[in-house]
């Protein structure tokens, strides 16, 4: 497992922005409380660009660079950057769902400038692939080519959020009346559930996604991602289980970051299925996390005409697509 031990500061080329000339610093941050800090900041983070993630991708072999750019010294975004390294090399970098930006709303001038300054340290020799953290459509695009970016594919992150802090009522008045009911036949069936962050759980959940992935023929994220992941933030991951005649049935998985929560991993069994267990599984989630001063959670992806997805629609989160992948050159 590779990551920075130290925090440095680069000062990057400025970069200009129409008229005006925008300083951009990229400072490489060390400490897990303070990046922790920094992306609880970010309205609108992703779980990739999280402390405990980056660990997991440590674990998979990338040495991770965590920045965080300023502007005339001024905090503006923070981008968490894997590095694919042989023999002391770099052959390339990638950031997935970043840079996070610590305004609702940046200026065109901020963004072009942080991506520009992102491009210049990691990706005028050696490429930069980027999944940009910003949304789908021709404005993003005509900063991203303004930063120096071009565009690779248009396929892209897919998801959805729920806004946690209105309270457990309006959560279950927002949800669509086909997840309430089957939320209801669950409870009446005796479903109980079960919350864990233990490592025992842990690994039970790991091995129930295995075994869907093994049955289902899909590839996400394994074990020794998601071990490590959690080993970087115990107290970030929880277990939720249904539990019916004295046995889980069906779990779930999600992760923390920030005053953010998402969906990660999911096993339902065949009598688990019988009670609906996503539905209850996903509201005991929602209120679980809201309770912790949770403030949005993301539904974990989706994908049309998928199955799940329609499912996750029931939610009624609000969607959202980025931008596609693009690099450096």
């Amino acid at each position: 497992m590779t990551y920075d031990v130290a925090s440095t500061v680069t000062t990057v080329a400025p970069a200009r922005t129409g008229d005006a000339m925008q300083p951009i610093a990229v400072e490489l941050v060390a400490d897990q409380a303070h990046w922790d800090s920094l992306v609880a900041a970010c309205p609108t983070p992703h779980l990739p660009q999280g402390f405990a993630y980056g660990q997991g991708k440590a674990a998979k072999g990338w040495t991770i660079r965590r920045a965080l750019l300023l502007a005339a010294g001024r905090p503006v975004a923070i981008a968490t950057v894997l590095e694919l390294r042989r023999f002391g090399l770099r052959l390339l970098s990638r950031i997935n769902r970043g840079p996070l930006f610590l305004e609702p709303v940046p200026s065109d001038e901020t963004v072009v400038a942080v991506y520009a300054a992102l491009r210049r340290r990691w990706g005028r020799i050696i490429p930069l692939l980027i999944a940009p953290a910003l949304p789908f459509g021709a404005p993003s695009d005509t900063l991203l080519r303004r930063a120096g970016y071009r565009l690779r594919h248009r396929r892209s992150w897919q998801s959805g959020r729920i806004d946690l802090t209105v309270g457990e009522d309006a959560l279950w008045a927002g949800l669509a009346s086909s997840f309430r009911n089957r939320v209801r036949n669950a409870e009446k069936a005796g479903a109980r559930l079960r919350v864990s962050g233990d490592a025992e759980t842990y690994e039970w959940m790991l091995a129930r996604h295995a075994e869907n992935m093994a049955e289902r023929g899909f590839s996400a994220a394994d074990a020794p991602l998601l071990r490590a992941l959690r080993l970087a933030a115990p107290e970030d991951v929880s277990v939720f289980q249904l539990i019916a005649e004295g046995k889980p049935v069906a779990g779930m998985s999600v992760v923390r970051f920030g005053t953010h929560a998402a969906y990660h991993v999911g096993w339902f069994g065949p009598e688990g299925r019988k009670l609906n267990a996503g539905n209850f599984l996903m509201w005991q989630v929602l209120v679980e996390l809201s309770r912790r001063g949770v403030r949005t959670f993301d539904v974990g992806g989706l994908k049309p005409g998928d199955g799940y997805t329609r499912f996750k629609q029931t939610m009624k989160p609000v969607e959202y697509q980025l931008a596609g992948e693009w690099m450096s050159w």
